[in-house]
């Protein structure tokens, strides 16, 4: 009996990546993503299952990725108030590589179609706004500190407005300004109750 051979994930990511780059969401399908990375169809299907699983393995790669450099980030404000909202905060020090906009472009199409992806985001967004609520002291404050930083990323994303660099750093630092205000959760926790 022959040993399964396994695909690398990476370069099936890549693949993906590749040929909707190229082709287009519409132009996206198993067939061609087994041609890009040089395997065939059927262990596309075997590891996958149909494209919208393809898709959401994309997705899932993606926010890992992301949230691999995100801990990064967020290590450098361990204990401070509101590290989750400052880790945030310094990752959107970088405008969006055009790299970014093709992938954010790639997700968005595939939330549109298939449910599991949109589920995805929807899990990480949530996952944002109740890490930020939960560290605040002023939880509707600090939620329009994340609004504001989420909305940034969008309108880059999605090529809707690019803000040259100036304003983009004088954004994002007036954010801090806005944020250090707040002294986190335990500042609230500790505050005497008007019972």
């Amino acid at each position: 009996m022959g040993r399964k051979r396994t695909i690398d994930r990476d370069a099936l990511m890549g693949a993906v990546e590749s040929v909707a780059r190229r082709e287009g969401v519409s132009g996206l399908s198993i067939d061609a993503v087994a041609r890009e990375v040089g395997i065939s169809k059927s262990s596309v299907v075997y590891d996958c299952g149909s494209k919208a699983a393809l898709l959401a393995a994309f997705t899932r790669h993606q926010l890992c990725q992301y949230r691999a450099r995100f801990d990064e980030a967020l290590q450098a404000h361990a204990g401070r108030p509101n590290a989750w909202l400052r880790a945030m905060i310094d990752m959107a020090r970088d405008a969006p590589t055009d790299d970014d906009v093709a992938i954010t472009m790639l997700i968005s199409a595939s939330m549109g179609e298939h449910a599991e992806c949109r589920d995805l985001m929807r899990a990480s967004l949530a996952e944002d706004a109740q890490r930020v609520a939960a560290d605040a002291e002023d939880r509707a404050r600090m939620l329009q500190v994340l609004l504001a930083v989420h909305g940034l990323f969008f309108l880059e994303c999605f090529g809707l407005h690019r803000f040259d660099e100036i304003t983009r750093q004088e954004l994002l630092d007036g954010l801090v300004d806005t944020l250090d205000t707040d002294k986190g959760a335990s500042a609230a926790s500790s505050a005497p109750s008007d019972t």
